[in-house]
């Protein structure tokens, strides 16, 4: 016996345009490259903000920091 998937009756039965895909798919790398860039920046901002406040503590061996 088969049992009946309710999410199955509530999936579209539409197709999406092929210009409309196009512009979720460049919206969401633009927002992907957005966040990249502000993790880059953030990263380092907080990277530096821990050090100045325990200046005493040595940086690990996987950091890029220069010795």
């Amino acid at each position: 016996m088969e049992t009946l998937n309710p999410f199955k009756e509530i999936e579209p039965d539409a197709v999406c345009p092929p210009h409309l895909k196009n512009e979720l798919v460049s919206e969401i790398d633009l927002i992907r490259n957005a966040v990249t860039i502000i993790e880059l920046y953030v990263g380092d901002l907080f990277g530096l903000a821990s050090v100045l406040v325990n200046p005493n503590s040595t940086p690990s061996e996987d950091s890029n920091y220069p010795t």
